[in-house]
């Protein structure tokens, strides 16, 4: 679990408090009271529910933030070296993936099903995981900063929901179930999962064909799925909780984090953009995204994983931000093959990706739980 910094300890009053020894100022004695107080508190409330030992452990750990609740400071090099001590999986979708990033890896990036030269007629083979370089978990792994013992296994592909997690992603070729990656070597999970279940991409698409100032007489984008976004989150929550639960019980060594969603859109919005989006459905998406990533974290809280919620770090840096602050990509209409739109649309690059990669090794050398 969490493992904040430990505090200096204090030295014994050898001597009964001769003049001149240093004793705790107000605002230190306060604290340590303050402290003391929630501590007893919970404490009482286990000597309630009859199991003292167990919600005094609880509330110690709650409070630091650790899960051993003994040498904190080396409880944090413990848990850095727990998370690098064997094979790091990395599961998701498309916002795990690197869509929209580049340097796709071989055999994540072809469709047959587009060429239609008569040598490939009926062959409709094809992977569009879009497994990018770039992508923050490799980005991680390739940290010359952080040695892991093992190897490097990203299974994450665009357009991945949670069914994909159990079950072949019938979508592509030769993708298995996520979780089959998942072992007791592994030391490392990371995922990014539930856009899609929720049906962002339709969103999207629908703003963009009659947003907040639209066709007249045509219900728009936020009229059409305000409810039905709040709904599904509200539906997701439990659906990931057992998921997260699973992928602890599949990998008992590893420590799990979940990488939430960043805003898509600068704050303030700018109307002046090829998405073709008005500024108050750009604001309103950004609001469902802070709704997901609170679902999310609260999901992750009570299945005991870590969480990051990258909204901070990519302020500034949305669709609209200044050329060269923009870390996510602008709508694209270049799409392969038959797309009209290319998919990497409304995803980070490389750069969002980077900032990513730099919120996951912060959270390794320095874990905090939601």
């Amino acid at each position: 679990m969490s493992r904040p910094l430990r505090g200096h300890d204090r030295p014994g009053a050898a001597g009964g408090g001769r003049a001149g020894e240093r004793g705790a100022t107000g605002l230190e004695y306060g604290g340590m009271v303050a402290v003391a107080a929630v501590v007893v508190g919970l404490v009482w409330f286990g000597i309630v529910h009859g199991n003292l030992a167990q919600h005094t452990t609880s509330a110690v750990c709650r409070i630091f933030m650790q899960e051993g609740c003994d040498d904190t400071a080396a409880n944090v090099q413990d848990a850095l070296e727990r998370a690098l001590a064997g094979d790091y999986v990395a599961l998701g979708d498309s916002f795990a993936s690197g869509e929209g990033a580049g340097d796709y890896h071989d055999g994540t990036d072809y469709d047959k099903r587009d060429d239609y030269w008569p040598g490939n007629w009926g062959d409709d083979s094809h992977n569009r995981c879009h497994r990018s370089s770039s992508a923050y978990a490799e980005q991680t792994y390739n940290d010359p900063d952080f040695d892991f013992g093992g190897s490097f296994t990203p299974v994450y592909c665009s357009g991945a929901e949670t069914v994909d997690l159990d079950n072949p992603n019938h979508s592509n070729d030769d993708e298995a179930p996520q979780l089959d990656a998942l072992s007791e070597d592994t030391s490392l999970v990371t995922m990014s999962i539930g856009g899609n279940d929720l049906g962002f991409s339709d969103v999207l698409t629908d703003c963009v064909l009659n947003g907040e100032r639209g066709v007249p007489g045509i219900a728009t984008c936020q009229e059409t799925w305000d409810t039905t976004l709040d709904d599904r989150i509200e539906d997701l929550r439990p659906k990931l909780v057992e998921l997260y639960g699973r992928i602890r019980d599949q990998a008992p060594n590893a420590r799990v984090v979940i990488m939430g969603y960043p805003r898509l859109f600068n704050d303030p919005p700018s109307e002046e953009l090829n998405n073709m989006l008005f500024a108050e459905d750009q604001v309103w998406m950004n609001g469902k995204a802070d709704a997901l990533n609170a679902m999310l974290r609260d999901a992750a809280r009570e299945a005991g994983v870590e969480f990051i919620d990258p909204t901070s770090a990519f302020l500034g840096h949305g669709v609209g931000a200044p050329d060269g602050e923009q870390w996510i990509n602008d709508l694209d209409w270049g799409g392969p093959g038959l797309s009209v739109t290319d998919p990497g649309s409304f995803h980070p690059n490389a750069q969002g990706h980077a900032a990513m990669a730099a919120l996951l090794a912060e959270q390794l050398r320095h874990p905090r739980y939601p």
